[in-house]
């Protein structure tokens, strides 16, 4: 395996933010090929530790190669972070990083059918060896439940169309190839082909992922393990995963109350946002990654 297993996305930006103390325990959600674990590791003294995870088993065995010994490495879901990783962290994290998303790799490996650009098996699975593939998906789900995920997930306004064309397929022959699926959203949308295949795809993973469900699950958990003064940082791809970051940041910087109670108590802020608004990769680092091009950054540090 090689270092372009996952190009570090706002790298510099993101480490400079999230490591403030040399010494404390750091996680980093989404190790994938270790990019940004790297650039964390650097800024760390001998004290220092750093934790691993990964919901994807490649990834974790590729960052055992590409990272120090000293790398505790889980192979778990957002969901089971603050449940697995409590011992781990200790006393609390001093900073926590999610790179969401999928990885260079990932999407170029066609046995795993995250791309509509190769032919191979409809999985789609983060955890291959977890959950309903894509393809058993497509197979039992109602033409409501496709159209809802096409349209909810993948935010695409032919979902209907799309919908109907695959249960109309299905019903001839299985759909159990990416070129498959490819080939039926192709025909049913001509004229938005390109579009509409990115977000059917993208619809289907998060499906059978349930990533918006592991995302909102990771970050309670990921706020449990923080310490006084901890930060979360998160890099996030489209507006789905961002919606989420923004709201949850919001209220824990801004906490709301329910303005119907007689004597609405005080509740004051656990967090404080450390950005006015998200970064976004400068031109250069898109001409370099242009998987970089709709990341935003956010970031909140937790008050005692």
């Amino acid at each position: 395996m090689t270092d372009e297993y996952h190009v570090p996305v706002l790298g510099r930006q993101a480490v400079e933010i999230l490591v403030t103390d040399p010494n404390g325990v750091y996680v980093d959600c989404t190790v994938g090929g270790g990019g940004h674990s790297r650039l964390i590791v650097k800024r760390l003294s001998s004290r220092g530790r750093l934790i691993g995870v990964d919901r994807d088993p490649d990834a974790i065995a590729h960052a055992r190669q590409a990272l120090p010994s000293s790398v505790q490495l889980f192979s778990i879901p957002f969901s089971q972070i603050a449940l697995k990783l409590r011992d781990s962290v200790g006393h609390g994290a001093a900073g926590i990083l999610f790179d969401l998303g999928v990885s260079s790799f990932q999407l170029d490996q066609p046995q795993r059918g995250f791309s509509h650009r190769f032919s191979g098996p409809l999985d789609l699975r983060m955890d291959p060896t977890q959950g309903e593939t894509a393809a058993e998906f497509i197979a039992r789900a109602e033409p409501r439940e496709l159209t809802r995920t096409i349209r909810d997930h993948g935010e695409d306004p032919q979902a209907v169309r799309i919908a109907k064309a695959i249960t109309r397929e299905r019903e001839r022959t299985p759909i159990v190839t990416t070129d498959q699926l490819a080939r039926v959203v192709s025909n049913a949308v001509p004229a938005t082909r390109v579009k509409s295949l990115a977000r059917v795809f993208q619809a289907l993973r998060m499906q059978v992922n349930r990533e918006l469900e592991e995302l909102a699950a990771g970050l309670d958990g990921a706020w449990s393990l923080l310490s006084p003064s901890g930060r979360l940082v998160l890099i996030s791809y489209h507006s789905l995963e961002d919606r989420i970051v923004k709201d949850f940041m919001k209220a824990k910087a801004h906490p709301e109350v329910d303005p119907r109670l007689p004597i609405p108590p005080k509740v004051n802020p656990s967090g404080r946002l450390l950005l006015r608004k998200p970064l976004i990769p400068e031109d250069s680092e898109i001409r370099q990654n242009p998987r970089s091009r709709s990341a935003k950054l956010r970031a909140i540090e937790k008050i005692a």
